[in-house]
């Protein structure tokens, strides 16, 4: 969990300060401190031209100032030009005989440019960040101190972004994801582009030491138990409007960032007495797991002669979704060409409705010149501006997935993406809460399907959610592989066939399809009052291991939610839905892009389903649980045979 608290007193004599290195000269500042080789105090120092970066706002608005008056001059001598009017140059004129004031104004500007930058310097003596064996600490501030804390057990991931300006001068920033409040992240900015990663695996090693640790003292202690004895979900009965249930909420919730701790059991409670610090390879596969958890206790560390046998141990995990994925260099598995996400950009509905704004004012203004009404051609030629800037912007923000590569790593799915701004993270896939593949309305004349997911963190970021911004069925049916369990179909049905029966509704081509469908269960014939294009398609179906939502009808969507990690459900009826005799049910996840819902059921169909579902839940997350305090039990006489 990250503290933010007023800075404590720290000695400022000279052998302190000699002691505050800049990180770029320091060897490693992590491996030394996390070993007791280094006094606990010994804080580094960030780039110096951290604070400069983050005072670029001075800049930015004496530009805002000029580029504004620059306009009002081009507007007024666009208006003067049509109307006839000759331009009027009276204030260049007046500029052009006081030249004084000319010497003020840029005098001016150089002074508030020298004091920011002296503020700036200031600000850098001040700032620094330091490693112990339990948290890592960020310092800043000049008159108001502030000093962050972030604990390593509860770092969920450590993303490395660079953006435009910070990258061409050869500098990183590293964003640390923590469990426990959204305003728990620690932005660590700047580093040098080379330290940043050096800090970045190093604290990787040390997270993953210290859960594991964490972990095994734990097992040790007897301390994991079945998560449901404390839950709440299988509580029997009709429920009421309103009525909301935690499903197993001891053990469930612990895949929340909000219990940060409790998430570790998923994937690495049960890892004992490892040999080396990778993932814990003994403890038996569950399961309940993702296939590209599985892959990854296979696998362990990837090297770059152990590709085939990456690639024959993925596509036989990866075989009821009849795929034959390519592990490429470094474990590569997937890449978006920048053409694909320039031209899926250009057909979202958010790209097109700008553009469409644009070009209706243009017309209007264009019919207004026709009819002579010049007075208010000019002002809205000049309002179209913005709306170019808007369009550009929306256009831009999705170009910041291009370039999207997806790698096997034995800490999950190494992503990279960004074409001018690049970032770098790992998706651990232990902690991934819900996935869910979604399809634009003009995405589907080339067949592209997005990935996104839930994860147990508190950021509630949805903008870096992606599993992968866009690509082809295979693409998305690998992402979607990786991330979710087996799903443990009935004879006759595979993975592949229940997932397009989901995708592609009653037009999926699959011979398997009726088979699949099934198994999903519609909306009543009444929702189609209050839901009259989607309740033909509206559909739920259940797994052994999860739930499956089909959802829209302009825009497809299907959700998967793992039993294991549903948090709670909450029955809810409406006066109108009394009225039509229906209900629905929310599926309660992580924050994130994915929300859950079987909506608008017949009322005796959404108690059933809410009754069965919180005991399922609770049963699959005791199951889970179980099997790794049996596997922590097994394994435990091994290694006391090996010390």
């Amino acid at each position: 969990m990250s503290e933010e608290q007023p800075e404590p007193t720290i000695s400022d004599s000279a052998a302190a300060d000699s002691a505050v290195s800049n990180s770029a000269v320091s060897d490693s500042p992590v491996t030394s401190s996390l070993h007791g080789a280094a006094a606990p105090e010994v804080w580094h120092r960030v780039h110096p031209l951290t604070p400069i970066l983050e005072s670029l706002a001075v800049l930015v608005g004496i530009f805002i100032a000029a580029a504004y008056g620059l306009q009002n001059f081009v507007q007024s001598a666009v208006e003067d030009l049509a109307t006839g009017d000759g331009v009027d140059l009276g204030f260049a004129g007046w500029l052009r005989s006081h030249p004084l004031v000319i010497l003020a104004v840029v005098g001016g500007i150089v002074l508030i440019l020298l004091l920011t930058a002296f503020i700036s310097w200031l600000a850098w003596r001040v700032m620094g960040y330091r490693v112990d064996e339990e948290s890592i600490y960020y310092r800043r501030g000049l008159l108001s101190k502030k000093l962050r804390k972030a604990r390593l057990d509860r770092v969920q991931s450590i993303e490395l972004q660079q953006k435009l300006l910070p990258r061409m001068l050869g500098m990183a920033e590293l964003v640390f994801d923590v469990a426990g409040g959204s305003d728990s992240n620690i932005s660590l900015k700047y580093l040098a582009r080379k330290r940043a990663e050096e800090l970045r695996d190093e604290l990787l090693a040390a997270v993953k030491a210290k859960k594991q640790g964490t972990a095994r003292a734990e097992a040790g202690a007897g301390s994991v138990s079945p998560a449901g004895e404390s839950g709440t979900a299988g509580a029997p009965g009709a429920p009421g409007a309103g009525n909301s249930v935690a499903a197993g909420t001891a053990g469930i919730a612990g895949a929340a960032g909000a219990a940060g701790a409790g998430a570790e059991t998923d994937g690495t409670a049960a890892a004992a007495g490892a040999a080396e610090p990778g993932i814990d390879r003994s403890v038996p596969e569950r399961r309940d797991e993702s296939i590209g958890v599985r892959l990854s206790k296979q696998l362990g560390t990837m090297a770059d002669g152990v590709s085939h046998e990456a690639e024959g141990s993925l596509n036989e995990l990866l075989a009821p979704y009849n795929l034959s994925a390519n592990v490429g260099k470094e474990g590569e598995i997937i890449r978006v060409p920048v053409h694909r996400v320039v031209v899926s950009s250009l057909l979202k509905t958010e790209t097109i409705i700008s553009v469409l704004v644009v070009l209706l004012v243009l017309a209007a203004a264009i019919v207004l010149l026709a009819f002579g009404i010049t007075e208010a051609f000019i002002p809205m030629l000049v309002g179209v501006i913005p709306g170019i800037f808007a369009a550009f912007s929306v256009f831009k923000k999705n170009l910041d997935n291009a370039n999207f590569v997806v790698r096997l790593s034995e800490n999950g799915l190494a992503v990279n993406h960004g074409l001018f701004a690049t970032s770098r993270k790992v998706i651990p896939l232990d902690r991934l809460q819900a996935v869910c593949l979604h399809q634009p309305l003009l995405w589907r004349w080339a067949g592209w399907w997005k990935a996104e997911y839930n994860i147990a963190s508190a950021s509630g970021s949805t903008d870096s959610n992606l599993l992968l911004p866009v690509g082809d069925i295979d693409q998305a049916l690998l992402m979607v592989g990786l991330a979710l369990p087996d799903p443990q179909l009935p004879e006759g049905v595979s993975a592949d066939t229940l997932i397009r029966s989901a995708m592609y509704d009653r037009k999926s081509e699959d011979p398997q399809a009726p088979a699949a469908e099934a198994l999903f269960h519609g909306q009543p014939r009444s929702s189609r009052i209050i839901d009259p294009l989607v309740w033909k398609r509206r559909a739920y179906a259940l797994t052994e291991s999860m739930l499956v939502l089909r959802l829209g009808a302009l825009d497809r969507r299907v959700d998967f939610v793992p039993h294991v990690r549903v948090q709670s459900l909450k029955y809810h009826q409406g006066p109108l839905l009394r009225k039509l005799r229906l209900a629905s049910v929310s599926v309660h996840s992580t924050a994130g892009p994915i929300m859950p819902s079987v909506t608008h059921q017949g009322v005796d169909e959404a108690k059933r389903f809410f009754n069965e579902h919180a005991d399922r839940t609770r049963i699959a997350r005791q199951r889970f649980d179980a099997e790794a305090k049996t596997a922590t039990t097994a394994h435990r006489p091994a290694e006391e045979d090996r010390g």
